[in-house]
């Protein structure tokens, strides 16, 4: 069914907030086609479609600068890796599934050119499931949606190539001493932003040893220092980072250093 809302919320999980969750999906999914919904479901602005009571599909503004699609889905049989195709008006989008991350969204960067077809397509099919029917669905309404939350991300266009190009790095971004120090490149998975907004509290990293959560706590300025992190530190972006491990087994990580590789 088509139906668009922009959510807003909480970043804890509870099944107090799962239940809600779940709530507030499903009134979407019964809403009039074309009708748009707000509901309570994350802390970023973000405007979604939900195509049944389990698929919801998001464009969203999780840091500024970060403009994501990301898609809600709670049961399917594909593995991390494997490839699906959004098709919008004959032309075919092919996306890699990600982990699984915060609030069991899935995400992506927003490419430049699927914003386009979403703000200017008619109508689209998800082929999710190779054995199994495709979602067919509306874009009406969805150029004003995508486009209200694009003009509050402070871009329009994907997030990660304009932190790459920059190549900046920065350091003496751990106030912490007497800890182990090590290096490491990958990927950034998701973000946890302060109440505020404007800052970053730490974010999780995909490395060769896995998925681990880096803590930021910027010395000094920290507020010119945030400003710089949240142009850097954006979902998908490849990093090259120093820590500070601390504490029993040095298991607390902060962030020393970073820098962009690609």
């Amino acid at each position: 069914m088509d139906g668009l809302f922009v959510v807003w919320g909480s970043m804890n999980m509870s099944v107090r907030s799962v239940i809600s969750i779940v709530a507030a999906f499903l009134c979407v999914a019964v809403s009039p086609a074309g009708a748009w919904e707000r509901a309570g479901y994350v802390s970023y602005p973000a405007t979604a479609k939900c195509l049944s009571e389990n698929m919801c599909l998001l464009v969203s503004c999780p840091a500024v600068d970060a403009p994501s699609f990301e898609m809600l889905i709670y049961e399917h049989g594909k593995a991390t890796g494997e490839p699906f195709d959004i098709i919008i008006d004959g032309r075919t989008f092919t996306f890699n599934l990600p982990e699984r991350g915060a609030h069991d969204l899935y995400r992506w960067p927003l490419a430049d050119d699927f914003a386009d077809a979403l703000q200017k397509g008619s109508r689209a099919t998800l082929a999710f499931d190779p054995v199994g029917l495709p979602y067919a669905f509306s874009l009406r309404g969805s150029g004003a949606a995508v486009r209200r939350v694009l003009s509050g991300c402070g871009s329009s266009t994907a997030p990660v190539v304009a932190a790459a190009a920059s190549r900046e790095r920065l350091s003496g971004l751990s106030p912490e001493t007497d800890c182990q120090v090590a290096a490491t490149t990958g990927e950034v998975v998701d973000l946890t932003l302060k109440a505020s907004g404007q800052a970053i509290e730490g974010f999780q990293f995909k490395d060769k040893r896995g998925t681990g959560y880096i803590n930021v706590d910027p010395p000094g300025n920290a507020k010119v220092i945030q400003a710089k992190l949240m142009t850097i530190i954006v979902p998908g972006a490849k990093l090259k980072i120093e820590v500070h491990g601390c504490g029993a087994a040095a298991s607390v990580e902060v962030l020393s250093a970073v820098e962009v590789i690609e």
